[in-house]
């Protein structure tokens, strides 16, 4: 073989050689390139493994999980998460899911988009969102605002507006401004909890989801978002943002601190994430529905109280030495509790008409009555408007049982009655007083100690419409200021409690001078709906709110101090309230009822047990009528031989003849029959039923009568007697003789019981204003108060003629009595306001 020949053969093994070297080298480049490959995606599958599980970690539950894997029987939580990090969405790798996309948000910072709900995607991802945190987070309120699909994106969540959890959605830039409005507030009243040092852990969150901007949202507007952005988390105030961009109309938008930011365009991007994300879409409308409503009646539930719910779970367990207490209502802090004691020792209560006063007033009611026996707890309760507000502590027809704690009731009170009440109760405070200072206790509770002998509960007594009791500057509204302010300043050390009731406190003529120093000793307000006046000028609080809730302040009505609670109907729940109150009656130890003061009602003799209990008297009283006072006495006039014994009823209405009878009939019990004579004349038009009515009542008691006709009246001085005259005006032409038996008849055992229609026709009959002492009872009936002074010679005698209301006075003892007069069964129905 030649050398080319082995030259080539050489060559040609060479090149096989170098093939196979460049097959082997291609061959290990792609075996590298896989085994490189294969390792990246096995540590990327851990890294995303890695990363789902932290982030499952994270947003745990309702937070985290896969919506359309959630069944519709899964419970909403009942606890607040430990974290606030919640899913959007799902970060993507090469279109693959790798591992859900979280934002810290409740608790921590807040989140904006730069897209708004006429994106589909973010539509579909808000329902999402609210699904989550809705059902996660117990007692979560929410603010919604949608500028662009006008509530549309919201309808899923009318359930939360109608249970309160969200308000209306907002869609113009004037509800905007109120949405910001009410969470800066809301926001500075947790800012003033935290600083006081109070814990703000069980507030709820307040989150604003802002679906899209209105229109006409100028730089103020976006510049107060961002300092609720700037102080919300640490208040507990969230921002859920879309449509907000970096800038608007070349303006630069202000800066949001604590927010991240999704940005939406062809791909979505959640804050410095690498990877796009896939937003979460619209959840299915069953699980919405049953997520907003499963938490609308948890949100019921939590947030309201059943009239049963104020019942403590042993009546009658707990003592008032240092104070009374008790439930009212329930805010999503918990139960709210109202006190009586020296912080707030009196409380002032507000609200329209129909703003739930009455009903309200009914819940602290029958609570303080439930915790405290009628030895720990007595109450004064007065209604000055037309309503049955208090009836129902009383005895009635239908039902005989009444709430052991009341000592008395005042029904379409009078302001005599009224101011009668604070007089009594003021007298309470000196009779305590005096027992402190000898017992040597500055306080009820250290005195109850040293004294266990004597009964000293705490004494609370209600005013509703209490501005009826002031009004005007008479001599009752300064006499009643006279007592509220002593009773506002001193109460709390004796144990006597005040609530006042009213609409509004302002424009109370009487209160002008005293308003300061009187209010400032009632710290705790309640200001229902319709409330005025009753906050501090700078606390709108109670502007927003509805029947059936209560704004409770218990600083004086500053701002920072309220608590918006939900408190139960008692009007729903009368069966269970008369239940109740049967209850408390079987366990009394005392069988005296409550005195009733019903300014509208008839007074009988027949009904007044101290008629029942007349018996022989040296000294006879007449008896006329009921006195406008605490215990509603009876009202009678003394008969002696002193000059001037005689009793003179003046006014047109035919109340005067039933005056005059009772006066006879009442007389007649507390003599011996044949001891007296009854002289019985009748000369004014309509009285003679009334006066015969009288003279056989008398004459079934055994007692000697004669009718007398005109010309007769006077004719016998001869005693004993008494001459019941109906219709005395002109002395029978015969003055002279009238005048002559007041002088001398009592001396004689001879006393006139007269009624004379007109009150300046008796001044000329008897005489004039010298012979006034000659006539000593004077009852006044719808006479005027320049005729009275007349009589009486009193020109400032203050006087109004009422129906139903009689002034009795003794001028020997210079006493005058306001009394309900006696008038026979159905008179008023007659007569009306005569």
């Amino acid at each position: 073989m030649s050398w080319r020949t082995e030259l080539e053969r050489a060559a040609a093994a060479l090149r096989d050689v170098a093939g196979a070297a460049d097959r082997a080298d291609r061959l290990l480049a792609e075996e590298e390139s896989r085994l490189a490959v294969t390792d990246i995606e096995r540590r990327r599958r851990e890294l995303s493994a890695k990363l789902r599980g932290a982030a499952e970690s994270a947003a745990t539950g309702w937070l985290g999980a896969e919506l359309h894997t959630v069944t519709g029987d899964t419970p909403v939580w009942s606890d607040e998460p430990s974290s606030g990090a919640v899913r959007l969405g799902t970060a993507e790798l090469d279109g693959d899911p790798v591992f859900p996309a979280l934002a810290d948000l409740l608790g921590n910072g807040h989140l904006a988009v730069d897209a708004d709900a006429a994106d589909p995607r973010v539509a579909g991802f808000l329902q999402s969102l609210l699904v989550r945190l809705v059902a996660a987070y117990p007692g979560l309120e929410l603010s919604l605002v949608d500028g662009v699909t006008l509530g549309q994106v919201f309808s899923p969540a009318t359930p939360l507006v109608d249970a309160g959890l969200a308000e209306p959605v907002a869609t113009d830039h004037l509800s905007l401004g109120r949405v910001l409005t009410d969470a800066e507030k809301r926001l500075q009243e947790i800012r003033d909890i935290a600083a006081r040092g109070q814990s703000i852990a069980n507030r709820p969150y307040h989150l604003i989801v802002v679906a899209g901007m209105p229109p006409q949202v100028g730089r103020t507007v976006r510049e107060r978002i961002a300092a609720l952005a700037h102080a919300g988390p640490a208040a507990r105030t969230h921002l859920v943002l879309c449509g907000w961009r970096t800038d608007h109309l070349g303006e630069t938008l202000p800066a949001l601190e604590h927010t991240v930011h999704l940005r939406v365009d062809e791909d979505v991007r959640l804050g410095e994430l690498p990877l796009p994300v896939r937003l979460d879409q619209t959840p299915s409308p069953s699980l919405t529905r049953t997520v907003f409503d499963a938490r609308a009646s948890q949100r019921k539930a939590a947030s309201t109280l059943s009239v049963a719910d104020l019942v403590p779970a042993e009546i009658w367990s707990e003592s008032s030495r240092h104070g009374l207490a008790t439930v009212i209502g329930r805010d999503p802090g918990g139960d709210v509790t109202v006190s009586f004691d020296d912080a707030t020792p009196h409380w002032l209560i507000g609200g329209r008409t129909g703003g739930g006063k009455t009903v309200f007033l009914l819940d602290v009611l029958y609570g303080l009555a439930t915790r405290y026996s009628p030895d720990e707890l007595e109450l004064y309760l007065l209604d000055f408007k037309e309503g049955v507000s208090f009836t129902e502590f009383t005895p009635s027809a239908v039902d005989e049982s009444w709430i052991p704690h009341v000592r008395a009731v005042g029904v379409e009170s009078d302001r005599e009655y009224g101011v009668a009440v604070l007089q009594a109760l003021r007298g309470e405070l000196s009779r305590r007083a005096g027992l402190m200072k000898r017992a040597g206790a500055t306080r009820l509770a250290r005195l109850r100690e040293l004294r266990p002998d004597v009964k000293l509960p705490r004494i609370v007594a209600v005013v509703d419409e209490f501005h009826v009791l002031f009004s005007g500057n008479d001599r009752l509204a300064r006499e009643a200021v006279a007592h509220l302010e002593e009773l506002a300043r001193k109460g709390r050390s004796y144990g006597v409690h005040l609530v006042l009731a009213s609409q509004t406190i302002s424009g109370i003529e009487a209160l002008y001078s005293k308003k300061d120093s009187i209010f400032g000793q009632f710290p705790l307000r309640v200001a229902l709906p319709g409330a005025k006046h009753l906050l501090a000028d700078d606390n709108d609080g109670a502007e927003a709110i509805t029947v059936g809730q209560a704004v409770v302040n218990d600083s004086g009505g500053i701002k920072g101090r309220n608590r918006t609670c939900f408190f139960p109907d008692a009007s729903s729940a009368e069966a269970l309230l008369a239940g109740l109150r049967r209850t408390l009656w079987e366990r009394r130890e005392s069988d005296v009822e409550p005195v009733v003061f019903r300014g509208f009602d008839e007074q009988h003799l027949a009904d007044d047990p101290s008629y029942a209990a007349l018996g022989p008297n040296p000294t006879p009283r007449a008896l006329l009528g009921r006195a406008v006072d605490v215990g509603v006495t009876t009202v009678g006039y003394h008969f002696d031989r002193s000059p001037g014994r005689h009793l003179a009823v003046l006014g047109t209405t035919p109340v005067a003849a039933d005056v005059l009878a009772a006066a006879a009939v009442s007389l007649g019990q507390q003599h011996e029959p044949g001891s007296v004579e009854f002289r019985i004349a009748a000369t004014a038009a309509g009285a003679e039923d009334v006066a015969a009515a009288a003279l056989a009542a008398l004459e079934t008691g055994g007692h000697q009568c004669r009718s007398l006709e005109p010309g007769e009246i006077l004719a016998d001085r001869s005693g004993p007697a008494y001459v019941v005259w109906f219709g005395a005006d002109g002395a029978d032409g015969k003055t002279a003789r009238l005048r002559e038996l007041l002088l001398h008849g009592p001396a004689d055992g001879v006393h006139l019981i007269g009624w004379w229609r007109g009150a300046r026709r008796f001044l000329d009959d008897i005489g004039g204003a010298a012979n006034r002492e000659h006539c000593a009872g004077l009852v006044a009936l719808n006479i005027a108060a320049s005729d009275l002074g007349a009589v009486t010679g009193d020109p400032n005698n203050g006087w109004e003629s009422r129906a139903n209301r009689c002034l009795v006075i003794d001028r020997h003892t210079g006493a005058e009595t306001l009394a309900v007069p006696y008038v026979r069964p159905g008179r008023l129905d007659e007569y009306g306001a005569e």
